[in-house]
């Protein structure tokens, strides 16, 4: 009886895990399209949506040469048109064999024309569709944006890939040039300050390099390169700040992780000779209330290494020590009004003032922000930049003092 029931039951659970086994609406991977990085463009009043998907088949076979001398890329580059971006990217059916799967997607590239458009369309389809990333990095190209899609790399495969990895490396190594991903662009629009900043990607040098025959030579005739930072005001690109007026804003955002600092040993020398790693920094905003409006003071505290000198002097001097601090002080400094200047000019707010305020006098930003453009514009800053020098590195002089006869 009991071995009657034991052999009704496995039945029973037989019979359910047959009906369970698969997916219903499973999608294999032979019938996907996988993108490594998508390009928006506005072209003839229709959105074109560009798509760089990877052909597995080649990847093992990265390019070389089969039987007939064919040589096989990585990647295809192709673009479809639709009055929406949902719609471009519906047309695809009608060319693709396969559907296109964006969860691997590591770089989006935005022309300037969209961008100085409104990004609102392009954000309200990442976050309402769940096959779109939000951690996806955005970069904008002035120009043709499907151009960077087909420009190839040496030292990667895929090359969305390669550019995101450039973005993460340059945030962590020189920190000019945010890391910015859709979700992070998305909050800062929405901020008390209304404003962001994306990295520039240009092509730099001549000739594009689209084809296997260009890639396989030592040099190539142009390269994929990280450029200026495009400045919105909202949702829309309102101008451009130059890399050093970038990193000076790094430093009022608190947002510098390592960076290398160029500057002369002698504060009357016109000559850059020297060359400070900053390895740790950390900047405070403290908003003071100067009558109607607000002083911004910019506090950074930094310390690191010295890579690099043609300073005569002996550096375990500690007048030296502090002198050369001094100008490192100074030239952090210049960055940070520098930044401002370039921020006050546009009357955008992309060094963060708003937030700070708004944090330490909530009522004060609710009388401001309404006609905030008009109070930033009178803020004026008090940088307090403090820099120590933590090694001097393996020797006290330099190598121009041992070839220099006493």
């Amino acid at each position: 009886m009991r071995a009657a029931k034991r052999f009704a039951s496995l039945s029973i659970l037989l019979i359910a895990s047959f009906g369970a086994t698969g997916c219903w609406d499973r999608t294999e991977l032979n019938e996907l399209a996988i993108t490594s990085a998508t390009a928006i463009d506005w072209e003839d009043g229709k959105w074109s949506i560009s798509y760089q998907v990877v052909i597995p088949s080649a990847i093992s076979k990265t390019m070389s040469v089969t039987g007939g001398g064919a040589s096989k890329l990585p990647i295809i580059v192709y673009s479809t048109q639709g009055k929406t971006i949902r719609e471009a990217v519906g047309r695809s059916t009608l060319e693709s064999p396969r559907h296109l799967f964006f969860s691997h997607t590591r770089v989006v590239v935005i022309s300037d024309v969209v961008a100085r458009q409104g990004l609102s369309p392009l954000l309200d389809v990442y976050f309402r569709n769940p096959d779109s990333r939000e951690t996806v990095s955005v970069l904008i190209a002035k120009g043709n944006a499907r151009k960077i899609l087909e420009q190839l790399m040496q030292l990667q495969i895929i090359p969305g890939d390669g550019i995101e990895e450039t973005l993460r490396n340059e945030a962590e190594e020189f920190s000019a040039l945010p890391n910015v991903r859709i979700y992070d662009l998305a909050l800062s629009i929405v901020s008390p300050s209304r404003s962001a900043i994306v990295p520039e990607i240009l092509i730099s040098g001549k000739e594009e390099v689209s084809s296997a025959d260009a890639l396989s030579k030592t040099s190539l005739s142009s390269k994929l390169r990280l450029g200026r930072l495009a400045v919105f005001n909202g949702d829309r690109m309102a101008g451009w700040m130059s890399r050093e007026e970038a990193l000076g804003a790094a430093f009022i955002r608190n947002r510098i992780k390592t960076t290398t600092i160029p500057f002369a040993c002698e504060k009357d020398k016109a000559k850059i000779d020297s060359a400070f790693k900053l390895a740790e920094s950390a900047t405070q905003l403290t908003p003071k209330k100067d009558g109607d409006g607000f002083t911004m003071r910019i506090e950074v505290q930094g310390e690191g290494q010295l890579m690099e000198t043609d300073c005569t002097k002996d550096l375990n001097e500690p007048s030296v020590a502090r002198q050369l601090e001094g100008q490192l002080e100074r030239e952090i400094t210049d960055r940070i009004e520098n930044a401002w200047q370039a921020a006050r000019k546009m009357n955008i707010d992309v060094v963060g003032f708003a937030d700070a305020i708004h944090r330490k006098y909530p009522k004060e930003w609710k009388r401001m922000k309404k006609d905030w453009p008009a109070f930033l514009a009178k803020i004026q800053i008090e940088p307090s930049v403090h820099v120590t020098i933590k090694r001097m590195g393996l020797t006290n002089r330099s190598f121009k003092t041992l070839t220099e006869k006493d």
